[in-house]
């Protein structure tokens, strides 16, 4: 199934609320990062900055994780259609 982020069309999972890949692109900044560390072409003070960014992008998936499931939960308290109409389509 695809979904619409931004301007560009990503997979989704089989899980709900998961953009497949997030996990992977964590991952591949994380080499991307050690690759540059390695190179020697970080300064201490991008360094300081590129883990303020990667430590705001945690909390930032952990919260939207948090809010989907709170989302998730409220959705299954609601009906998803009245019950007169639910009774007339069960007849």
């Amino acid at each position: 199934m695809l979904c619409r982020r931004g301007r560009d069309m990503v997979k989704r999972s089989g899980m709900k609320g998961r953009v497949k890949g997030m996990d992977e692109k964590n991952t591949d900044y994380s080499a991307k990062k050690r690759a540059l560390l390695e190179q020697g072409l970080v300064s201490p003070q991008v360094l300081e900055l590129i883990n303020e960014l990667e430590t705001e992008l945690d909390f930032l998936s952990k919260q939207n994780e948090s809010f989907r499931k709170a989302l998730r939960a409220k959705s299954v308290q609601n009906p998803r259609m009245s019950t007169k109409l639910r009774d007339a389509l069960y007849e």
